[in-house]
C-alpha cells in the first residue's frame, strides 16, 4: 500500500520539487504524471500553482471526456487530519468564476500569477464554450471525513467535482518505477588483474574491472531475463551481434583475446565490496548494458574458461537515485543498434501500461522491449498498441507507417493522456483482431492485403460509434464493456455486424472508383483524400440506420444486454 504520510510523501514527490514552489505543486505534479498519466513535459505547461492563483493550481483540456479539468492540491502534515467540506466549498467558488466569460475575464486582469493568466488566455473559448463541462479535481494525502462526503453528495447535481483523497489514491497507484532486483550476493574472482574504483560525487561508486565469464554466467536472473529488467531490451535471440559472440566464445584460443573484441558490459547495483583481497562483491544487481553477451556467455556456459574475460563497468548507485539510474541505461546505450522504441522501454508510461495489463488482464502481456518473455499470454506489442491509438483515438491512419515518430516525436501525444489506461489497450486490441478476421470480405483483394486496411477499418469503427451516445460512452472508457466475459463477448458481436456493414459500404466505394484500378497507395498518404473517402463510407452507412436497414452500436448493444436479462 502507498505510505502518504508527509514524511514519506515528501521523498516520493521530491523529483518534481520545483524551486520556489511548495510541496503542494509537487505533490500534483507527481499525480499528474502517476495517477492522471500526463507526461512531465505537459505537466510542467499546466501547472499554476503559487501565489495569485486564485485557488486554481492547474488546468488540463481532456478531449476525450470533453471537459476542462481544473485542479487544486493540498498536503497535510497529520496523517490523522482529514478533508473537511470548508477547502471543498472554497474551491466549488473558483470553479463558479471560470463559468463565464466576465469571470474569467476578472481573474486574467487581477492575478498576478503569469501562468495562470496566459493559460486562462488560452483557454478562454474553450471555458465559455457550450462543448466542455468543468471539473474540478481536489487532490489531497488527507482523507475525506463525513462532512466532505455530505457536500459532495448535495452538489453532485450542480458541480462535477472529483476528490482523490488519500485512500483513492493509494488504491488506484500502480508503480511505474523499476527497482533493482533483490538478488543474493555474488563474489567475481580478480587475483592477479587489477582493476579501478572511485567515487562519482558521492552519488555513485565506480569499478571498472576484467570479470571472468565463469563468475558472470552464474549472476542471478540470467534464465528467466530478470536481470535485463533494467535494461532496453532483453535477449534478441539469434541475431549476427550473438552468432559473434558465440563464434567467439567456441574457439577457446580466443578467450584470452575476448576483451579486445566486445565492449563489455555495465552492471548496476545495490550493494558493491571490495574489502575481500581479490574479491569484488555486489548484492541487489541489474545488467543494464551487454545483454546479448551474457545471454551468449549463459547459452555457451559449459565452453567459457577462465581466460575469457569481459571487462564490466560495475556501478554502485545511491538509494532514490532514480533518475540517475535511467540516464546510466540510457547513455550506456545510445552508442548501440538501439531503437526509439527500446528508449522508451523503462518510461513511467510504458512501465505502468504494463504493470496494468500484467494486473487486470492476466492473459495479455504488454511488450514494451525487445525480447521480453510473455510465456504463454496473449502479446501486445507497443508498437502495434500505438499504432491503434493513432487510428481508434487520434483518428491518423495514415500516420501508423512511421514507425519511428510513435516512440519519438508523438509518443507523448500517443501514450501519456489520462483515458490511456492498460484496459484501452486491450479492449482495442481486440477490435483490431476483430477486423483481422473480417479483412477477407473486402474487395479487392489487393486491398485487403495492405497493411494499413486494418488501421484505415479501425479508424471508420472509431467514427461510426462516436455517433450515437452508447458508442461515444465506449470511446471515452471502452473497458467499461470489458467488466464479464457476457460484456466482451456482446462487444465483439456488435463490432462484427458494424465491420460487416461497413465493409459493404467500402466495398461500394472501391467499385465506383474503379475496382482494381483505384489508387490505394496515395489514398492513404494523404490525410484529405483519405478523410473523403471516410466521409463517403460514414454517410452512406447513417442513412441505411436512418431508413431502418441497419443497426446502431447503440441499438446493437442493447438489444443484446435485454437477450441477456431475459436468459436470466
Amino acid at each position: 500500500m502507498l505510505n502518504l504520510d508527509y514524511a514519506n510523501l515528501i521523498k516520493i514527490v521530491q523529483p518534481y520539487k520545483v524551486v520556489g514552489r511548495e510541496e503542494n505543486s509537487a505533490f500534483l505534479s507527481w499525480f499528474l504524471v502517476n495517477l492522471y498519466r500526463l507526461d512531465i513535459i505537459a505537466v510542467q505547461n499546466i501547472v499554476c500553482d503559487g501565489r495569485g492563483d486564485k485557488g486554481i493550481d492547474g488546468i488540463y483540456v481532456n478531449e476525450n471526456e470533453e471537459c476542462i479539468d481544473v485542479f487544486q492540491s493540498k498536503t497535510v502534515q497529520n496523517s490523522s487530519k482529514t478533508l473537511g467540506d470548508t477547502q471543498l466549498k472554497e474551491f466549488v467558488g473558483s470553479l463558479r468564476q471560470l463559468e463565464t466569460a466576465d469571470g474569467i475575464d476578472s481573474i486574467i486582469s487581477t492575478t498576478g500569477n503569469t501562468q495562470l493568466k496566459n493559460l486562462l488566455i488560452d483557454y478562454r473559448d474553450i471555458f465559455i464554450s457550450s462543448k466542455y463541462i468543468i471539473r474540478g479535481m481536489f487532490v489531497t494525502n488527507a482523507n475525506k471525513d463525513s462532512n466532505a462526503e455530505s457536500f459532495l453528495q448535495s452538489t453532485s447535481a450542480t458541480t462535477n467535482l472529483e476528490v482523490w483523497d488519500r485512500d483513492l489514491i493509494a488504491q488506484m497507484y500502480i508503480n511505474s518505477e523499476k527497482s533493482i532486483p533483490a538478488t543474493s550476493e555474488i563474489a567475481f574472482d580478480v587475483f592477479g588483474f587489477d582493476y579501478i574504483d572511485y567515487n562519482v560525487d558521492n552519488i555513485a561508486r565506480v569499478v571498472l574491472a576484467p570479470l571472468s565469464a565463469v563468475d558472470l554466467v552464474n549472476m542471478e536472473g540470467i534464465h528467466n531475463q530478470q536481470l535485463f529488467d533494467l535494461n532496453l531490451r532483453k535477449d534478441l535471440g539469434k541475431t549476427k551481434v550473438n552468432k559473434d559472440i558465440t563464434n567467439s566464445i567456441s574457439n577457446s584460443s580466443e578467450h584470452s583475446n575476448f576483451i579486445l573484441y566486445h565492449n563489455g558490459i555495465t552492471i548496476i547495483c545495490d550493494k558493491l565490496d571490495t574489502l575481500e583481497k581479490d574479491k569484488i562483491k555486489i548484492q541487489g544487481y541489474s545488467v543494464v548494458n551487454g545483454c546479448q553477451t551474457v545471454s551468449s556467455l549463459y547459452e555457451n556456459r559449459a565452453r567459457v574458461t577462465q581466460d575469457l574475460r569481459i571487462l564490466t563497468r560495475i556501478i554502485q548507485v545511491v538509494q532514490n537515485q532514480v533518475d540517475l539510474i535511467s540516464k546510466i541505461t540510457y547513455n550506456s546505450n545510445n552508442q548501440n543498434g538501439i531503437k526509439a522504441r527500446d528508449f522508451r522501454s523503462n518510461t513511467p508510461t510504458q512501465v505502468r501500461l504494463q504493470q496494468e495489463v500484467a494486473h487486470n488482464y492476466p492473459g495479455y502481456f504488454y511488450e514494451i522491449k525487445r525480447g521480453d518473455n510473455p510465456n504463454q499470454s496473449i502479446v501486445i506489442e507497443n508498437t502495434l498498441a500505438g499504432q491503434i491509438l493513432l487510428s481508434f483515438d487520434l483518428k491518423r491512419p495514415w500516420a501508423v507507417q512511421n514507425f519511428n515518430k510513435i516512440f519519438d516525436d508523438s509518443h507523448q501525444e500517443i501514450f501519456a493522456r489520462p483515458e490511456v489506461t492498460g484496459g484501452r489497450i486491450v479492449v482495442l486490441f481486440d477490435l483490431y483482431k476483430e477486423i483481422e478476421k473480417d479483412l477477407c470480405k473486402i474487395e479487392p483483394p489487393l486491398f485487403r492485403s495492405y497493411q494499413v486496411t486494418k488501421f484505415f477499418l479501425l479508424y471508420l469503427l472509431s467514427e461510426v460509434m462516436a455517433d450515437n451516445e452508447v458508442g461515444k460512452d465506449f470511446c471515452r472508457k471502452p473497458e467499461k464493456y470489458y467488466k464479464t466475459a457476457n460484456h466482451k463477448a456482446n462487444l465483439l458481436e456488435c463490432i462484427h455486424v458494424i465491420l460487416g456493414d461497413l465493409i459493404i459500404d467500402l466495398n461500394g466505394e472501391f467499385e465506383e472508383e474503379g475496382g482494381e484500378n483505384f489508387d490505394f497507395k496515395s489514398t492513404f498518404k494523404a490525410p484529405n483524400l483519405l478523410r473523403n473517402l471516410t466521409n463517403k463510407v460514414i454517410n452512406s452507412h447513417k442513412k441505411l440506420i436512418a431508413r431502418g436497414r441497419v443497426e446502431s452500436f447503440s441499438q446493437l448493444w442493447e438489444k443484446l444486454a435485454n437477450q441477456e436479462q431475459q436468459k436470466t
